[in-house]
């Protein structure tokens, strides 16, 4: 390490200063959060996640309406699928349904010519 002179301290300091800005830069930049693995879930767990009661948790796994997981007598759940099974789950407008039944009549042979 050499011996700095009183004249060299301003420039020192103020690159010491800019270093640990820099640092300080990096350390506050956003870390992305490690995801969570995706673990096997309980009834339990799944029913406070939808909201849904066990017993209807139970008859939609019965009904094969739910994505589900069974060992034994055990059955697992995994957050992804759950979500994944929610999201599918959206209700068309009714500007989305006109459209859906226009296109149908556009394409169908009979059209609106049916009946006539």
């Amino acid at each position: 390490m050499e011996l700095l002179k009183f004249e060299q301290l301003p420039y020192v300091i103020a690159e010491l200063k800019t270093e640990v800005k820099e640092m300080k830069n990096l350390l506050l930049q956003k870390v992305e959060p490690q995801p969570e693995a995706d673990d096997p879930k309980n009834i339990n767990e799944i029913s406070k996640l939808t909201g849904f009661k066990k017993n209807t948790l139970y008859d939609y796994c019965k009904r094969n309406e739910i994505p589900y997981h069974k060992k034994g007598n055990k059955l697992f759940f995994f957050k992804s699928e759950i979500l994944d099974w929610i999201r599918t789950g959206k209700q068309k407008t009714i500007k989305e349904i006109q459209e859906d039944a226009n296109a149908y009549l556009l394409n169908n042979k009979k059209g609106l010519n049916y009946g006539k």
